[in-house]
């Protein structure tokens, strides 16, 4: 979403500066009246000048998983939110870590509130941390939406260290079994060439062919190298681009396996994103503003834009989730009944643990065949370069018999 700077007036009337990401420039006036300010000027910023997200937070995942539990404990044993930002300043194991914290501390000290100091590092805090942050101090809440904080990032890492976990034996199975099938080739496929090429004798054609190879990994091996990491190189930078990712995003949905796996992946991020904003007091269009940001693939991205746009028409969440067409039905069933219990919010939280659970059930069925797939290909490899091997010896003994 696009980035806007601000000048505005505060509750006690002093002039501030700074930057708000929001849909579009009436969401940015309503996001800083929500904070309590009166906007004096407010302007788009272009998208090269936007706070995205900078590539080098001073906290890093772990460590604002860890500050966030440490803090929500700190302050529901009634430790004042100053002295607790100095104890964790304190124990800080990295020295940016403690004067992140430092500065934070210092800044609620001026009389800044804890959102919006939170706010001044939005290469660490996300929009979305920083909003129920907000909501948090505006109800005097701030443990216990520290703690739903907590429960989220909790979460949402279980779900990211499931699947890095569960790809990590296919992919090291087949990068060794890659690695040991080149080896045999370049180096062990040779040393048979010089032989039958001493003993001056044809040799099968499959023989023939593995001997082509081997001579030509040798011998233009190290362009195959290089030409693959520029290719990859490239790629990865085009992936980069708004092109590349909306390229990308379409074509893994047009993968079988993948496709529901993804699906499942992202709409369990968005309804888990979107659940613990409602359920800690954060307006509905507000929530689906942030939760969209946390959408990896840009179908689904332009589905969540569809979803605000259409609430802000007036439109039911579930209503718009069934128009476009990209939502899940149980998803859209399931908010329907949150919206007449009154209960949207956890109903969405339910559709999240639903979603994660049955993508990682699907993830946990394709690694399993992904590991026997991989054993079984780089058997195949090896099986072919062998018996390339023996039909030469065999046509040794024949011509000898």
């Amino acid at each position: 979403m696009p980035t806007f700077s601000y000048e505005a007036i505060d509750g006690q009337g002093r002039r501030v500066q700074g930057t708000a990401v929001a849909a579009d420039r009436g969401a940015a006036a309503a996001e800083l009246a929500e904070r309590g300010l009166q906007p004096i000027r407010l302007r788009r910023l272009p998208a090269v000048l936007g706070v995205r997200r900078p590539a080098r937070p001073a906290l890093s995942a772990e460590e604002l998983f860890r500050m966030t539990k440490e803090l929500a404990d700190l302050l529901a044993a009634g430790v004042p939110l100053e002295r607790a930002l100095g104890i964790l300043a304190e124990a800080a194991e990295r020295p940016a870590t403690a004067n992140l914290l430092r500065d934070v501390r210092e800044r609620v000290q001026a009389g800044r509130g804890f959102s919006e100091a939170l706010a001044a590092h939005p290469e660490t805090f996300s929009p979305l941390y920083v909003s129920m942050v907000r909501v948090g101090e505006t109800g005097g809440v701030l443990p216990e939406v520290l703690s739903r904080l907590h429960g989220f990032l909790a979460r949402s890492r279980q779900v990211r260290q499931f699947v890095l976990v569960s790809s990590i034996y296919p992919a090291i199975l087949l990068a060794v079994g890659l690695i040991s099938v080149v080896v045999l080739v370049v180096v062990i496929v040779p040393r048979f060439a010089d032989i039958f090429s001493d003993l001056g004798q044809p040799v099968p054609t499959a023989t023939a062919v593995v001997f082509g190879v081997s001579r030509f990994l040798r011998a233009w091996g190290w362009l195959i190298v290089l030409g693959a990491a520029a290719a990859g190189a490239g790629a990865w930078a085009w992936f980069r681009t708004p092109e590349g990712r909306a390229w990308a995003g379409r074509a893994v949905l047009r993968v079988p396996v993948a496709a529901g796996v993804v699906q499942r992946i992202e709409f369990g991020r968005f309804a888990r994103t979107l659940g613990t904003l409602l359920d800690s007091g954060v307006p509905i269009l507000k929530g689906i503003s942030l939760a969209g940001e946390v959408l990896a693939n840009p179908v689904f991205r332009e589905a969540a834009a569809a979803l605000y746009k259409g609430v802000r028409q007036g439109k039911s969440p579930s209503q718009v989730m069934r128009a476009t067409g990209v939502f899940p039905p149980v998803m859209v069933h399931l908010a329907a009944i949150g919206e007449e219990t009154g209960e949207l919010g956890a109903m969405l939280l339910r559709i999240a643990d639903d979603m994660d659970e049955k993508a990682q059930q699907e993830i946990r069925v394709t690694m399993a065949v992904a590991g026997p797939a991989a054993i079984v290909l780089i058997g195949l490899l090896v099986g072919a370069v062998v018996v390339a091997m023996l039909l030469a010896v065999f046509g040794i003994n024949d011509v000898a018999f």
